[in-house]
């Protein structure tokens, strides 16, 4: 599904882009959890071994491989999580979205246990905002990328509850972290200044239409000296940039899908490139303008890293007491998905 964010593998990273609106890029994740949830038709055994058939058992609640198979088609259609096509990797990607789904269902156990409650009007009303955000050809679209991909509408509305309540439960958990002191951020300043560089940007503009052969066009025209804004607002399809002349704004490489970002950061000045294949379709676009990197100082840098040291120090209270969470939740894998860490929630996990 387009622009859908998955953390739960590492084949699939999150990627802003190449479209969107004027200084910004569109395209914002559908849904961007923490861990996949359960979100299968489940079995309650509480036997102390796993049943035959079984993948899993986490707070309780027992995956079959049925369960399990049904996950994976919704990381897939919701994601774009896949398994490894040359099946290199299988057996690592089977212990990972079995993990995920291990731990997703002890945030679940730990939500209701809470007593945290997501309303359905909740729910909706965030759905109607993602979905505004990432299909801005309307709704109509949205549904019809659901069917496309075999889920419901219900499949992304309990994804959507097991985020906002990963996210009460984040909230909680790390309520009591204390923000850093003046000499702390000073100190992580001059720990981290070889990092506290701000990257080359560049000002693009970008026109997205349907098929390569569309795109040969664009280029063609260009080329031949086509003005680029209008030619924006005669053929592209993204509809927030295209009455701006197809402007993104000014953008560092990190904040591109890798493709798109490898052609733009290629091409010289007033240069056109493309064409490019995005999950979006195909693109063509042109640089405006380079910013070349620049150290930060210390005052440019002070509020967001005082932030990055509360967002570190939080998540590491988080994965502390998710992994106390997932000890106490027995947790047992069948061997095949059994991951190699099993008591540990995993790097970087928050929602």
């Amino acid at each position: 599904m387009k622009n859908l964010v998955s953390r739960v593998a590492a084949w699939a990273r999150p990627r802003v882009l190449p479209s969107g609106r004027r200084g910004t890029v569109a395209g914002t994740a559908l849904l961007a959890v923490v861990l996949a949830g359960s979100g299968t038709q489940i079995v309650i055994d509480r036997l102390t071994s796993l049943p035959d058939g079984a993948v899993l058992r986490a707070a309780g609640v027992t995956v079959s491989e049925q369960d399990y198979q049904r996950r994976v088609h919704l990381l897939g259609a919701l994601y774009g999580v896949q398994a490894p096509p040359d099946g290199s990797k299988a057996g690592e990607f089977a212990r990972a979205t079995a993990k995920a789904i291990a731990v997703g269902l002890v945030l679940d156990h730990e939500a209701a246990a809470g007593g945290v409650v997501i309303a359905q009007k909740s729910a909706e009303d965030q759905l109607d905002k993602l979905v505004a955000e990432s299909f801005p050809q309307g709704r109509d679209a949205f549904i019809q990328k659901l069917g496309q991909n075999g889920v419901s509408e219900a499949d992304v509305l309990d994804e959507v509850k097991r985020q906002l309540a990963n996210q009460q439960l984040y909230e909680r958990v790390t309520a009591p972290v204390a923000a850093p002191t003046d000499a702390e951020v000073v100190q992580a300043y001059q720990e981290r200044q070889a990092q506290l560089v701000q990257p080359e940007a560049r000002h693009l503009r970008n026109i997205v239409v349907a098929t390569r052969e569309q795109a040969d066009a664009a280029v063609d025209r260009l080329r031949g000296g086509a003005d680029f804004a209008v030619l924006a607002a005669e053929i592209s399809l993204d509809g927030q940039t295209k009455n701006a002349g197809g402007d993104l704004g000014t953008l560092a490489a990190n904040q591109l899908q890798d493709a798109y970002a490898q052609a733009a950061f290629a091409a010289a000045p007033g240069a056109v490139f493309g064409p490019v294949q995005t999950q979006d379709g195909w693109n063509v676009g042109q640089v405006l303008g380079v910013q070349p990197p620049k150290q930060l100082t210390l005052d440019e840098v002070r509020e967001p890293l005082k932030n990055t040291l509360v967002d570190e120090r939080r998540l590491a209270l988080w994965n502390s007491w998710l992994a106390e969470r997932m000890k106490a939740a027995d947790i047992r894998y069948a061997d095949q998905y059994r991951p190699a860490d099993p008591d540990t929630p995993g790097e970087g996990t928050a929602p």
